[in-house]
């Protein structure tokens, strides 16, 4: 997970206390590591096929507009469009690893956008003025690429504008997640020899 990276630390006692005593008993902690991380990973993405957070809360909806204009939209590029939030062009759902080393298991992303799908925020498009290639289509101005053999330049300016942007969190703990963590490290803790230690 390189590149810009938003770390969430979840301290919790009783798999801090697990993990210890696994660590005594002799076990193997990176690949019991790499067991949570992957046990980590299948809710995140999972939250994104419910599209809840890991409170189990549904996400915020698309505003009545973006919706609008998503329904009107019949593709993006060579793939269809998905009525699913936060999956337009699936790279961040795609993007979602687990990594871990011997004290630490992480689940995360590399994508620069991702921490305020993660947070909410405001994003503020300041002014500016540039050249847009425009296209006439029954009398109405269209959006034009480059190579499109009528269209013509105009110069635009925009104003200032801001996007608000919901959160939708994706990353975190259940009560679920952790009740399955703590299965995982008390069952390397018996295969590690510590269920007869005193």
């Amino acid at each position: 997970m390189t590149g810009v990276r938003q770390a969430i630390t979840i301290e919790d006692a009783d798999i801090n206390a697990a993990l210890d005593r696994v660590a005594q008993a002799g076990g193997n902690t990176r690949a019991l590591m790499a067991e949570i991380g992957a046990a980590m990973l299948f809710p995140v993405q999972r939250r994104f096929e419910t599209e809840t957070g890991p409170d189990g809360k549904a996400w915020p909806r698309h505003a009545p507009r973006t919706a609008k204009q998503r329904a009107q939209r019949k593709s993006k590029g060579n793939a269809p469009l998905t009525p699913k939030l936060l999956r337009d062009s699936t790279r961040l759902y795609q993007s979602i690893t687990s990594e871990a080393t011997e004290e630490a298991a992480a689940v995360g992303t590399n994508v620069v956008y991702a921490a305020i799908h993660q947070t909410g925020g405001t994003i503020t498009h300041y002014p500016q003025s540039r050249k847009v290639r425009f296209r006439k289509v029954g009398g109405q101005l269209r959006f034009a690429r480059k190579a499109h053999k009528r269209a013509f330049e105009k110069r635009v300016t925009y104003g200032t504008r801001t996007i608000v942007i919901p959160a939708r969190p994706y990353l975190g703990f259940s009560e679920a997640d952790r009740a399955e963590i703590l299965r995982l490290v008390e069952a390397y803790f018996e295969d590690a020899g510590g269920e007869g230690a005193a």
